[in-house]
C-alpha cells in the first residue's frame, strides 16, 4: 500500500477494462485522490470496469476517485457506479473561428521549462482544489493529436492557454490568468490567439467549458464569440476507502 509520500511522486497507473485502457494519477493537490484520465476514449468504461478500478485504486492506498469533466452519456455510466457530481460546468461553442480580431497584446510560446511558472499561475487562478500541477499541464498538452500552448504577460508570464485540435474540432483546453493581472486583456488575447490558430486549420467549431459560477470567464468567452450550449458537463467523485 502506498504511503502519502509515495502517492505524491507516483506516476500513472494503467487501468485495463473491457476493450479499453484508462490511466489514473494522484490529483495534483490531493495525493489521496486518484484522477481518472480518460482523454481520447471512444466510449466510457463500463460499470464493472469502474467498480474493479475502484478496488484496485483502494488497494494502492487511494481514498477517492475523481473523473475529468464528463458529458451526459459518461455521466450516466459513472453515476450507476456510485459516483456523485462535485462540479458542474457550462459548455460553450464558437462557430466562426476563422477570422477573430487580433489583440494588441502579444503572446508567445509556452515552453516546457515554463510549466512550473504556469502551475503557479494556475493555482492562483483556480485555487488549490481545482488547479493543475506541472504534470497535469503536460497531460493537457497531450490530450489531443495537435495542440498550441501560449503565454502572455507584460513583465513575465501572467497568463497561459492550451488549445487542442482533433481533425475539424478545436478545444480551448485551459486558460488561466493570474488574478492580479485580470482585466488587462491577457485572457482575451490568448483566446483570440487560439481562435486564429484553429481557424488556420479550418476547424468547424471550438469548445470550451468553465464552472457555472465563473462569471468572469463566461463573460470573456461570450465577448470572444462563444455561445452557451444546453448541455452541461460534470466532474464526479467516489469515496473508495
Amino acid at each position: 500500500m502506498m504511503n502519502e509520500a509515495t502517492r505524491r511522486t507516483v506516476g500513472y497507473v494503467v487501468l485495463r477494462g473491457n476493450g479499453l485502457v484508462c490511466r489514473a494519477r494522484p490529483w495534483p493537490t490531493q495525493p489521496q485522490t486518484a484522477q481518472l484520465v480518460m482523454y481520447q476514449q471512444v466510449r466510457p468504461p463500463s460499470v464493472a470496469d469502474l467498480n474493479r478500478w475502484a478496488i484496485e485504486l483502494a488497494q494502492m492506498g487511494f481514498h477517492r476517485v475523481r473523473t475529468s469533466a464528463l458529458g451526459s452519456v459518461a455521466s450516466r455510466r459513472v453515476e450507476a457506479a456510485g459516483f456523485a457530481p462535485i462540479q458542474e460546468l457550462v459548455l460553450l461553442q464558437h462557430d466562426r473561428p476563422h477570422a477573430p480580431p487580433r489583440s494588441a497584446l502579444a503572446t508567445g510560446r509556452l515552453l516546457v521549462d515554463q510549466h512550473e511558472r504556469a502551475a503557479e499561475v494556475d493555482i492562483a487562478a483556480f485555487g488549490p482544489e481545482w488547479s493543475l500541477d506541472t504534470e497535469a499541464i503536460a497531460d493537457v498538452r497531450g490530450a489531443t493529436p495537435r495542440h498550441r500552448a501560449r503565454a502572455a504577460g507584460h513583465d513575465g508570464m501572467a497568463a497561459y492557454a492550451i488549445t487542442g485540435r482533433d481533425n475539424r474540432q478545436g478545444f480551448l483546453q485551459r486558460l488561466a490568468v493570474e488574478p492580479v493581472h485580470q482585466r488587462e486583456g491577457l485572457g482575451l488575447a490568448l483566446v483570440q490567439d487560439s481562435l486564429r490558430w484553429l481557424g488556420r486549420w479550418r476547424v468547424d467549431r471550438v469548445l470550451v467549458n468553465t464552472p457555472t459560477t465563473n462569471e468572469p470567464a463566461l463573460a470573456l468567452y461570450e465577448r470572444a464569440g462563444f455561445r452557451r450550449l444546453h448541455d452541461r458537463l460534470r466532474v464526479y467523485e467516489r469515496v473508495i476507502l
